[in-house]
């Protein structure tokens, strides 16, 4: 009698319908992964399209023309949306308040190219370049020149009456030599003063246009050269009246003349001529009357 048959073996049935089974459903999830990727694409181009018309609302609700940035806005947006990952469940949350963040990008982008377009116009320290404090100087030195002439014509006019000797003059005229390093340090105190005014007007009006740029309205225009006209016309202004300013300030004469004669007597030792007060004033002429005949002349006296 024979043994029973042994069951027949289905594991390979079993094995291809266990490997079916699974690449069923990858299918199903692949599937499913494909319908949802398309699905967060599709959120994510409707969120970068209502960002494009809240932006442009928020714009407009400013004042401003979105179409004048229209590019810019853009280009912000896509860039806001090539940083948001595929996988993102909420792209729309990347857009929030996009319209003030493009806004302010932008209006800070306008106030940097004003500045940067003063800079050039301004560049640092353009009021010591434009008015050093070496302009003054031909002004300063034609006063200086005009008061010791004046001041030496009044020594000349003692030497010229018979006042003062030759030595005498020289005596007094060095004493005015020794007084030009006091008159030049007051004339150069004037001019200084003068001068850093001046340059402060200049700072002033490039700082009133720094501020300017810097407080810039998105959509407002700026002109850095009408900041720089001004700048000019300040300056041509106080150049051309510069000499007049200065001579102005000049607190009447500036060489001590009142002991000149007695200074240039001492440097004539013995011998001196007797003082002429009308000499030492200045006094070139003599409209006197004649009266010799009441009062002799003395033959060894100027007077």
């Amino acid at each position: 009698m024979s043994g029973a048959s042994p069951p027949p073996d289905n594991s390979l049935a079993v094995e291809q319908s266990r490997q079916q089974a699974a690449r069923e459903k990858e299918e199903r999830d692949a599937a499913l992964a494909a319908q949802h990727k398309e699905e967060l694409a599709g959120l994510r181009g409707t969120a970068r399209s209502g960002a494009g018309g809240s932006v442009r609302n928020y714009f407009s609700e400013r004042g401003i023309d979105p179409e004048k940035y229209g590019g810019s806005i853009d280009s912000q947006l896509n860039n806001i949306l090539a940083g948001i990952s595929p996988t993102e469940e909420n792209p729309g949350a990347a857009f929030t308040n996009a319209g003030q963040t493009i806004y302010d990008t932008l209006q800070t982008g306008a106030r940097t190219k004003a500045g940067d377009q003063l800079n050039r116009v301004f560049s640092p320290n353009f009021e010591m370049t434009r008015v050093p404090f070496t302009l003054d100087d031909p002004y300063l030195a034609g006063v200086e020149g005009e008061q010791y002439s004046d001041a030496d014509s009044i020594i000349k006019n003692m030497l010229d009456r018979g006042v003062l000797t030759t030595s005498g003059y020289s005596s007094a005229q060095k004493d005015l030599e020794n007084q030009r390093a006091g008159v030049r340090s007051r004339l150069t105190e004037i001019g200084t003063g003068l001068l850093s005014g001046e340059q402060q007007s200049l700072r002033d009006i490039a700082n009133n246009a720094r501020k300017t740029a810097g407080d810039l309205q998105l959509g407002q225009d700026f002109d850095p050269y009408s900041y720089s006209t001004q700048a000019d016309t300040n300056f041509n202004d106080f150049l051309g009246s510069l000499g007049d300013k200065i001579r102005a300030a000049v607190p009447g004469k500036l060489f001590n003349t009142a002991g000149l004669a007695a200074i240039g007597g001492a440097g004539q030792g013995a011998g001196n001529t007797a003082y002429n007060p009308t000499a030492a004033g200045g006094i070139t002429t003599d409209d006197s009357e004649d009266d010799t005949t009441k009062n002799p002349v003395n033959p060894n006296s100027i007077f």
